[in-house]
């Protein structure tokens, strides 16, 4: 089991990717493909066509699920990595001679009480550590491949400038802080800015529901005009036009809200 747990924690993650396993994709298609088909049902009435359409949106939808996940947890990432250079900021800024590499061993005790030991953060700073204490690998190495792996500027930036810094300047300590006060200001920023989306996100999905609730409704009190809508040609076309609509909108809204910073 320890070989196990060791193995798990040499794993050098591309963040980039979803890492999601067989059976996370499997069930994350099986829930957008009924929650489609349960759309398809709405508009259409027929068993057949929300099937197909489940089962062929769903796949899409998946996908893009996907790269949502990885979003999300180079996301937790950054934010993660933003807590580990304010706790070595601290450790070397006290004019105490403490070395980078002695701050940056000392602050995965602090991280694991912040976080966990199964955290990304701690994953990868003993992965660092590792590679430093037993193969000699310089820890800006380390640093650098991590920023490789998830592609999240903040680490690059700083790997980038622990390089440079290295052994050439005894003013490191300020160095890094101040890397640590653009960094923070950066993502405090980016959070302000996602925390309006996401509530931007959530007044867009309540107004794409609004219209299958209200042919709910309107199907279950058993009005005529529904029922042409289900059963005639014209009708057909206005349920496929009222479903391109619906499903243009959800990409338009998630689009509109996919911002970098």
């Amino acid at each position: 089991m320890a070989h196990s747990n060791d193995s798990r924690e040499k794993v050098r993650i591309k963040y980039y990717e979803d890492n999601m396993t067989k059976a996370q994709h499997v069930l994350s298609y099986i829930g957008f493909a009924a929650a489609i088909a349960v759309i398809f049902y709405i508009y259409y009435h027929s068993v057949i066509i929300s099937a197909i359409g489940g089962l062929v949106l769903g796949y899409f939808q998946e996908k893009n699920n996907a790269k949502s996940v990885a979003k999300k947890r180079r996301g937790q990432l950054r934010l993660q990595f933003k807590e580990f250079l304010e706790i070595i900021t601290i450790s070397i800024s006290g004019g105490s001679g403490r070395s980078m590499e002695n701050a940056i061993m000392d602050a995965i005790p602090d991280l694991e009480s912040i976080y966990n030991d199964k955290a990304d953060i701690v994953r990868e700073i003993k992965l660092i550590v590792s590679d430093y204490q037993a193969a000699a690998i310089p820890m800006t190495q380390g640093f650098k491949e991590l920023g490789e792996r998830s592609e999240i500027d903040d680490i690059i930036s700083f790997a980038t400038i622990y390089a440079t810094i290295e052994g050439k300047t005894s003013d490191f300590g300020f160095i890094i802080s101040q890397t640590h006060d653009i960094i923070k200001d950066k993502v405090e920023i980016t959070m302000e800015i996602e925390t309006t989306i996401s509530s931007a996100k959530s007044e867009a999905y309540t107004m794409l529901v609004l219209p299958l609730v209200l042919i709910v409704i309107m199907s279950a009190m058993g009005s005529a005009f529904l029922g042409a809508l289900f059963t005639t040609f014209v009708g057909r076309c206005a349920a496929t036009f009222g479903l391109v609509c619906t499903l243009a909108s959800y990409v338009i809204a998630v689009k509109a809200t996919e911002i970098e910073v």
